[in-house]
């Protein structure tokens, strides 16, 4: 399933077709020039928000249900 992945500060938004919370900590991590998947759990899973709703890394946020902003 798709997901919207939404920049806070930029308004931008990316699109991944892996689940939100990976999506989030993709899009944080690529921002910052990590392109190595294999470990984005290990680096960034610390950095991760929850809330009911959405989950948050740095300024990125996705709905956990994957809709759009």
């Amino acid at each position: 399933m798709p997901c919207t992945v939404k920049n806070l500060c930029t308004n931008d938004t990316q699109i991944y077709t892996c689940d939100p919370r990976m999506a989030v900590m993709c899009a944080y991590a690529q921002e910052k020039g990590d392109y190595n998947t294999w470990d984005y759990e290990k680096n960034y899973a610390k950095l991760l928000m929850e809330s009911n709703f959405c989950y948050n890394c740095g300024d990125f946020g996705v709905y956990k249900d994957g809709r759009s902003f």
